[in-house]
């Protein structure tokens, strides 16, 4: 199997990390006296928010905010005592509206996405088995899947979406009794492209050896019946036997914490008594349960395709606008993640700080978020930002490219050629 090193050069990245945070592009913060929305507040100027992941806006409404006050008025802001002992009500309430999103499927909540795979992942993986991790499958998920060494779990990484190297794996694999987990994400949080999920079931079909681990996070809310996400709507809104989900409330949902929808109820049973976080770490405070309760309620709802629609219509938009200005865009035209692709470090510094001073806040990316020379201009669209604001965007972005890259001593093509055939 081709397999490529993790990526764990941490000279590296504190480098390129202190680099970005002397030109202004990184470690900001926002001021105290306007929440955010459609602008964030940055060092008292107000930048048009391109950089936030609340797809449907839903932190700001009205039903999400005051679920979160009410909760708090009956409930006050902290319940600490572990799942083990005693399960908040309101806790118990969340799991059965996500339940009926994901049509039955057992869920179980966590107070964070990272928390939720450190739970999962251990408690379902085994001695013996191989868990495949893609090479941009997000750090959360990586970081879990170390924990796994030491059960006996035997860890490989392939290039991004490298399915031939996973098939070789497979073949070799056949009669041996052994599992392969292949670990990724369904909406990748950085590049903005997609897991190859009919591939992939195509290669359950063929190998029973297969096994999927799929962390949906930027792919929930914005996308699907109930909006339960990218990859759950692409399977048919049925797991099988051989497909764990993980997602977040964090980003489209519009409140925080980590969600885990299992295949089975014998998973489901593996992960409450076996997955650790659940036992020694805290759950949702109230005010998180009741917001979330409102989000699940307005995801079961008519609502939410009215919201998701308007989204919709936005990101329409500006893949028209990009395609016109003829820009680098490694992302899929079908998610609300977009990707400037530039190369170099050094040109995403210079790109993203132009962008910021022409009064949009937009996300540098590079290493370790990104390969070394796969560096970019990353940015987001939420229904907080209009059809002007995108246009305003596309046009800053048109403007300052090519001056960008001849400093750089770069060009069009260069950028383009950094990204191989998309993202190989």
């Amino acid at each position: 199997m081709a397999t490529v090193p993790y990526q764990s050069s941490a000279d590296t990245a504190e480098r390129l990390i202190a680099e970005a945070m002397r030109q202004g592009t990184s470690h900001l913060a926002t001021g105290l006296d306007a929440p955010p929305g459609t602008y964030l507040r940055i060092g008292g100027r107000d930048l048009v928010n391109f950089g936030t992941c609340g797809y449907l806006s839903l932190e700001q409404e009205e039903e999400v905010r005051r679920g979160a006050v009410d909760a708090t008025e009956r409930f006050g802001v902290q319940f600490s005592i572990s799942r083990g002992y005693v399960a908040s009500g309101l806790n118990l309430e969340l799991e059965e509206l996500l339940r009926e999103m994901y049509d039955d499927h057992p869920v179980l909540v966590y107070s964070s996405t990272s928390l939720c795979h450190i739970s999962v992942l251990p408690a379902l993986l085994g001695a013996g088995d191989l868990a495949v991790l893609d090479q941009q499958v997000h750090f959360s998920v990586q970081t879990a899947a170390q924990l796994g060494r030491q059960q006996g779990i035997e860890l490989a990484m392939v290039r991004h979406n490298d399915l031939d190297a996973l098939e070789r794996r497979l073949r070799r694999a056949q009669g041996a009794g052994e599992r392969i987990w292949y670990l990724i994400d369904g909406v990748y949080s950085m590049f903005g492209d997609v897991a190859p999920v009919e591939d992939l079931v195509r290669l359950m079909a063929a190998y029973p050896a297969l096994h999927l681990y799929v962390d949906d996070a930027h792919g929930m809310s914005w996308y699907g019946r109930h909006g339960a996400g990218y990859v759950f709507e692409k399977l048919g809104r049925r797991l099988g036997e051989r497909v764990v989900l993980v997602t977040t409330l964090a980003k489209g949902f519009g409140t925080i914490g980590g969600v885990a929808v299992l295949p089975t109820e014998e998973a489901f049973h593996q992960v409450q008594v076996n997955g650790g976080p659940l036992m020694y770490s805290h759950p949702l405070p109230p005010p998180m349960l009741g917001a979330a309760i409102a989000s699940a309620r307005i995801h079961l709802s008519a609502r939410i395709e009215t919201l998701q629609a308007e989204l919709a219509e936005r990101r329409e938009h500006c893949n028209e606008l990009l395609a016109a200005a003829g820009l680098p865009v490694v992302s899929d035209p079908r998610t609300p993640v977009y990707f400037i692709g530039l190369g170099e470090p050094g040109v995403s510094y210079s790109m993203v700080r132009r962008v910021l001073d022409e009064g949009f806040y937009v996300n540098q990316s590079s290493f370790p978020l990104v390969p070394l020379k796969k560096s970019g201009l990353r940015f987001t669209l939420t229904r907080h930002v209009g059809s002007d604001h995108i246009q305003g965007l596309v046009e800053a972005l048109a403007h300052h490219l090519p001056q960008t890259l001849r400093e750089a001593g770069r060009t069009m093509a260069d950028a383009w050629s950094a990204f191989g055939p998309v993202l190989s």
